[in-house]
């Protein structure tokens, strides 16, 4: 039998993408960190006087927030083909930031 499903791209170029999309989700990565901080006060207050010992319950859940949100929006910033890729990238970092601050004193703390 013979497979003829590539006869049809044969000489031709590679398409191009017409028009990259607007930034929306590369900048909606930056507010990453002021949703995880709301996340984080949101937590602490809910726990407040709940559980003793647990001072750290709202910044966990703060930070992983706002590297969750920032992840998200870099790759759906990708998947989308914004114009601008940086920003998404630059964006995720800096929301994964807290996260690996968190984790480091977690760490070095006795």
């Amino acid at each position: 039998m013979h497979n003829d499903s590539d006869m049809g791209t044969v000489g031709r170029p590679p398409v191009k993408a017409t028009a990259a999309r607007a930034p929306l989700l590369g900048l909606l990565s930056f507010a990453a960190l002021p949703l995880g901080a709301a996340v984080a006060y949101g937590a602490q207050w809910a726990n407040h006087g709940v559980t003793a010992g647990a001072s750290t319950t709202g910044v966990s859940i703060g930070v992983l927030a706002s590297a969750a949100v920032a992840l998200l929006a870099a790759l759906g910033s990708r998947v989308r083909q914004e114009r601008w890729a940086w920003l998404g990238i630059v964006g995720a970092v800096l929301g994964a930031a807290p996260l690996a601050l968190f984790i480091g004193s977690m760490l070095l703390h006795r």
